[in-house]
């Protein structure tokens, strides 16, 4: 069941056109990596608590930042993606085959999950790399984060949870910087495609 939930989530990222749909299935996958990383608080009041914290960063501030920012400017509702949908269909199925070869590398044979870790930070660059979307990007870098918590909790389950939450507010500050220049630059495009950037002189 959570493989499946990983695997529509991760695709869920790259294939949707929508800003809902993609702050869906960040919401899902940053849940997951929560999940995974609850049993490293037992027994600590203050692990607890920095997890709790971390939790709410990056369940409720972060999407709900984006969310308020969609409601104030109704033309970034539409991600507006570089690659058609055939496209991102074949891209989300690549990362999907190179995450099981991942999961058969030597180095990783034996560690449970591990291709559900490649598969979502391979997702998460995915939609960095073929979206022009500035709103998107900042949507697969909180993706990213949710992928190396993953990871995280996986390959170093004793992790201290301030190590996981210095790293949640590092990229809900720079969700919330991005929104800040998002914000400045749909003033002059209010499609936010990066290739607008370009034009940029300074």
């Amino acid at each position: 069941m959570i493989e499946l939930l990983v695997l529509l989530s991760g695709a869920g990222l790259v294939l949707n056109a929508r800003t809902s749909q993609a702050v869906v299935a960040y919401i899902v996958l940053a849940a997951l990596a929560t999940y995974f990383i609850f049993p490293a608080t037992n027994g600590s009041p203050i692990a607890l608590l920095l997890f709790v914290l971390s939790g709410f960063v990056k369940l409720i501030a972060a999407p709900l930042g984006v969310w308020l920012f969609v409601t104030a400017n109704p033309a970034t509702r539409d991600l507006r993606p570089s690659v058609p949908i055939a496209g991102r269909l074949l891209v989300v199925i690549a990362f999907a085959a190179a995450a099981h070869g991942v999961a058969a590398m030597d180095a990783f044979r034996g560690i449970g999950g591990i291709d559900e870790i490649a598969y979502v930070i391979l997702c998460a660059l995915g939609m960095l790399v073929i979206q022009r979307n500035l709103l998107a990007h900042i949507l697969g870098l909180l993706a990213l984060s949710a992928g190396v918590t993953l990871a995280g909790a996986v390959l170093a389950p004793g992790l201290p949870e301030s190590v996981e939450l210095g790293a949640t507010f590092d990229a809900v500050v720079v969700t919330f910087i991005g929104l800040g220049l998002v914000r400045a630059f749909i003033v002059h495009n209010p499609v936010l495609d990066v290739e607008s950037l370009r034009s940029l002189r300074g």
